[in-house]
């Protein structure tokens, strides 16, 4: 293996974002996630879990209290008193129609009649008609005394099923009244009894969960209690059933995830408690129970993946979608981003030591944060606060840093003067006040390529004290979605932009701008990192399903290297659980490629086979492919290194440093709240 000195960022802290709601659209197989500074994040599941696109947090869309998939379409309600649909393209709110009743407290949809009910403070229950330009307010239910905590339809969509304070209500949509009120007990006299959740089965049966742990069971039918369970000390307040509709899961303060199956018992059926899971230490939020896995999120701010058989857990961490850190290699600086904020810090720097010494080695400089940059508008209230962030990035030498947000991008100078950081804000540049969802700096022709919301790929020259716009790329019939990967080589002559749908485009710069090299193949699988080999001028891309690409830019075709390299990866790559998040290449040596997941490293690179016995072991098919494609004396080499916990980013520095970034599971545990206490059986 290729040796370096690596420098462990350990000091890349954002602060844990709880998980309050989530939403599964399961034809695509896509999660909406919500969380608690009200940024929602859209994962796909279809192979390895990722993030595929982020809608950063709205000054004005500030609370998010229910999320729900209409096909490809996104709602979410919150305590603004809004029912808001998503622009998934430009990562915006589309549009947005006033609720009665105050503050929005809940919702659910009905697809088959395009439904949907929102419950609110006031008690008022909304119903919305959703058609092809928005939604249409249909009608009122009788207004109930008291807030509406959670509400959903029936499978028939003829009946609504409400929790409340101390009752569960069904309601008949066409005639707006309730029919059944079904009380629920108290824990103490005086003190009200909170339905924090519900769940609706097909013959019309009802599970709520409460604030006494109590998880009931009602016939919706008849409007009466069948069964309770005491599975929890503390509130419910995530319940889920599996598509069978055999398997009921419920959680809440009390993190333990009880499970309850329908077994046959004579003539009829009765729910039993079955397992139990600790998979969170702190509130469960949200559950959903989608392909024979269950998903679980709460105020720990990690998605949690379990299943059975085998029994396996797969937590993913609070991580936000990539590029979220990048390193000014030429000026030893990295740029942190956080929700509303980036950091800028300048690197350590070392004592000399010999080639080969291995431990660490002695600093004679420390890291230092020099400078921190945000957006400050007035939110809802009127007082200042930090806008959401789209995207950030910062130039190879240091001396430009660019953020995008809401209200649109800004570019900055930073001069280092003495130690001492002056940051100098560029004024009247073209097209700043729409927001960029990718950015990336050509530092060898000083220039700037931002991908804007409307669809454009804008070139800026940062030649002159004012930069402009020298070149507008229409990336119409090259690529159909949101760009979320956007790349320049590092000699400056290569852009390259991908989008979920794996479309990946090369443009190329010559003297007059940048004209189109080729598109790649496009592959089934969205990717999940990209990066560009300079020396090679190659474009290396991993996919979520794990297969990975050598695109050879010159002759417009896979790299030999590439059409062989699935057959020498190792047996457990195809079982990654984590998807690769950075691509690096060795300056010493062009053809070591370095991949970087949530906690490998692999380090793949080209052996000879007179330096070993691996070629003597290669299968006669593989031979057979190296000798016709003329390199019979290379064969691709993997190393994989398990010493990380949430590897953020990898990127070199000059020569031989390599800078990794971690995120300490520890300080994440720092920040959270305490948890539900409970007594363990032999301790005080």
């Amino acid at each position: 293996m290729v040796h370096c000195k690596i420098h462990n960022v350990g000091f890349y802290n954002p602060d844990p974002r709880a998980i309050y709601f989530m939403a599964i659209q399961r034809e695509s197989n896509r999660l909406a996630i919500a969380r608690s500074d009200a940024s929602i994040e859209i994962w796909n599941l279809s192979n390895v879990p990722y993030i595929e696109r982020t809608i950063p947090p709205d000054l004005e869309n500030f609370s998010i209290e229910g999320l729900c998939w209409l096909d490809n379409r996104l709602f979410s309600i919150g305590l603004h008193g809004f029912l808001v649909e998503y622009d998934l393209y430009q990562l915006l709110v589309k549009d947005k129609w006033v609720v009665t009743g105050e503050a929005a407290t809940c919702l659910d949809i009905f697809k088959q009649n395009l439904q949907i009910a929102v419950g609110t403070e006031q008690g008022y229950i909304n119903i919305f008609r959703i058609t092809d330009s928005g939604a249409e307010f249909e009608k009122f239910l009788d207004k109930q005394e008291g807030r509406i905590v959670c509400i959903k339809f029936n499978t028939t969509g003829e009946f609504l099923v409400t929790g409340s304070l101390n009752a569960v209500r069904i309601w008949n949509i066409n005639s707006g009244h309730a029919i059944h009120k079904m009380q629920i007990g108290r824990s103490e006299a005086n003190r009200d009894t909170i339905v924090w959740c519900l769940e609706v089965m097909a013959d019309f049966t009802i599970f709520s969960g409460d604030s006494r742990g109590i998880l009931t069971l009602w016939d919706g039918k008849v409007g009466a209690q069948v069964e309770n369970y005491q599975p929890h000390k503390a509130d419910i307040t995530a319940l889920c059933i599996s598509e069978s509709e055999d398997s009921v899961y419920c959680a809440g303060v009390d993190p333990l995830i009880t499970n309850y199956e329908k077994v046959k018992v004579g003539q009829s059926f009765k729910w039993v408690k079955s397992i139990q899971r600790r998979i969170h230490e702190h509130d469960i939020r949200a559950m959903i129970y989608h392909k024979n896995k269950l998903y679980s999120a709460g105020i720990d701010s990690y998605l949690a993946c379990s299943f059975h058989p085998p029994k396996t857990l797969v937590k993913y961490p609070p991580v936000m979608q990539n590029q979220c850190t990048e390193v000014a290699s030429n000026a030893r600086l990295i740029l942190l981003r956080h929700s509303r904020h980036i950091e800028i810090w300048s690197l350590a720097e070392t004592e000399s030591a010999k080639p080969s010494y291995r431990g660490i080695v002695e600093l004679k400089t420390k890291p230092k944060k020099l400078v921190t940059l945000q957006r400050v508008n007035k939110n809802w209230s009127g007082e200042d606060e930090g806008e959401g962030i789209f995207c950030s990035c910062i130039s190879t030498n240091g001396q430009w840093i660019l953020i995008s947000t809401h209200s649109g991008f800004r570019l900055y100078t930073l001069e280092i003067v003495k130690e001492k950081p002056k940051i100098t804000k560029i004024d009247d540049l073209d097209d700043c006040n729409v927001p960029c969802v990718q950015a990336a700096f050509n530092n060898k022709y000083n220039q700037l390529v931002v991908a804007l919301l409307d669809g454009k790929i804008v070139i800026y020259d940062l030649e002159d004290s004012q930069p402009f716009i020298s070149q507008t790329i229409q990336r119409k019939g090259l690529l159909d979605d949101t760009v979320t990967f956007l790349t320049v080589s590092e000699c400056g002559k290569y852009l390259v932009a991908g989008d979920p749908n794996s479309n990946i485009v090369i443009w190329s710069h010559i003297q007059d701008g940048y004209s189109i090299v080729s598109k790649l193949p496009k592959y089934s699988v969205p990717l999940t990192a990209i990066s560009v080999n300079s020396l090679l001028s190659t474009v290396v891309v991993v996919y979520a399903d794990g297969k990975i690409i050598e695109y050879d830019i010159k002759n417009k075709c896979l790299s030999s290297r590439s059409r062989i390299l699935d057959r020498y990866m190792p047996a457990s790559w195809k079982s990654r659980t984590h998807h690769v998040r950075s691509i690096t290449f060795d300056p010493r040596r062009p053809d070591v490629i370095l991949l970087g997941d949530d906690g490998n490293l692999t380090v793949i690179t080209n052996d000879k086979k007179s330096e070993g016995n691996d070629f003597e072991k290669t299968p006669a098919k593989v031979k057979k492919a190296n000798v016709t494609n003329g390199i019979d004396s290379v064969v691709p080499k993997v190393q994989i290194v398990q010493k990380y916990k949430h590897l953020v980013h990898l990127d070199y520095l000059a020569g031989d440093e390599l800078v990794v970034v971690e995120m300490n599971p520890l300080n994440i545990l720092k920040k959270l709240p305490p948890a539900f206490a409970q007594k363990s059986f032999g301790t005080k």
